[in-house]
């Protein structure tokens, strides 16, 4: 620690103490399985390596917020790393439900975007409310599954339309944000399609120009319903200008920018109880991708200090 300079890192203790809690889905055969370039599965690791020194604790631009005095971070870890990806799925789904239970608000790095069916569902077994997932992501995440119903990174979020809990209440609702049409399959679209109303897409050419305010909406209309909300955050959305170090780099795509600012409201709407990040390839590329990951989870921290420290106030 260097006094005069506190970062992030060094308020991060190791466990499950912290009312904001790390956890590492170091897997990327899903990633393999839909056909992609693998190294994902080092993005915990790399994640945390470029954490310590990113972000004030004490930021003056945001009227000297100090983080410390309105939460805490701890690491609770990886997901164990030599299971299955089956195997994994299931730990993922059970630790991230047992901190719901306790209040926590998890927040999972990755790894392929697979990780994020067991994350919803762990919502979906936690709560009693209604939940809104969103995932910010190029691609739609709706393939079928591959032979002997295996998942992968394209299939999380079929799973979580099939899942009959999903269903059990009819104000769910699942929200594509920032998807690519040269990207999404007309199949998979139509897929989505014979959900209505449980589905939405906001297509990137609609909201590419400023996609904080319809974000922003759809977090109203999740705290006007009283509903837990869960963000999911595939950086391959991102420009790879930004964020080369992914499967499946986008020539187009959200800024980094706009990426920090969406990662900021999300962390201020205290109906966000579970957000993830998926695909940070670091063997593709590390620093500057990392370091933008590392931001985003900066940029979540901070919106919800802020949003804690204005109900204080």
């Amino acid at each position: 620690m260097i006094s005069d300079d506190i970062r992030l890192g060094d308020i991060i203790v190791q466990g499950d103490s912290g009312s904001i809690v790390l956890v590492g889905f170091p897997y990327d055969e899903g990633v393999r399985r839909n056909n992609g370039r693998v190294g994902a599965k080092h993005g915990p690791d790399s994640f945390r390596q470029l954490l310590q020194r990113t972000g004030t604790v004490v930021n003056a631009e945001y009227d000297d917020l100090d983080l410390r005095k309105y939460l805490t971070i701890s690491d609770g870890g990886n997901i164990n790393a030599d299971l299955t990806l089956e195997e994994a799925h299931q730990q993922l789904e059970t630790r991230i439900q047992q901190l719901l239970s306790n209040g926590k608000i998890p927040f999972v790095v990755g790894g392929g975007n697979d990780q994020s069916y067991p994350n919803a569902s762990a919502l979906l077994n936690h709560t009693t409310k209604s939940i809104y997932v969103i995932n910010i992501d190029a691609h739609l995440d709706v393939r079928p599954l591959k032979e002997n119903n295996k998942s992968h990174s394209g299939s999380p979020f079929r799973l979580l339309l099939e899942d009959q809990k999903f269903h059990q209440n009819p104000s769910n609702r699942f929200i594509e944000f920032a998807s690519q049409g040269s990207q999404c399959s007309i199949e998979h679209v139509n897929y989505l399609r014979s959900k209505s109303p449980l589905t939405q897409i906001f297509w990137y050419q609609s909201i590419r120009d400023n996609p904080l305010a319809p974000f922003r909406t759809i977090l109203k209309l999740a705290e006007e319903q009283q509903s837990d909300i869960f963000v999911s955050f595939d950086i391959d959305s991102i420009i790879s200008s930004s964020c080369p170090g992914v499967s499946a780099p986008a020539t187009v795509g959200l800024t980094a920018q706009q990426a920090c600012d969406i990662a900021f409201y999300a962390g201020q709407s205290l109906q966000v109880k579970l957000m993830d990040l998926s695909e940070y390839n670091p063997l593709i590329e590390d620093y500057r991708t990392g370091k933008l990951v590392t931001l985003i989870f900066y940029h979540f921290v901070l919106g919800r200090a802020k949003a804690i420290r204005d109900l204080m106030q």
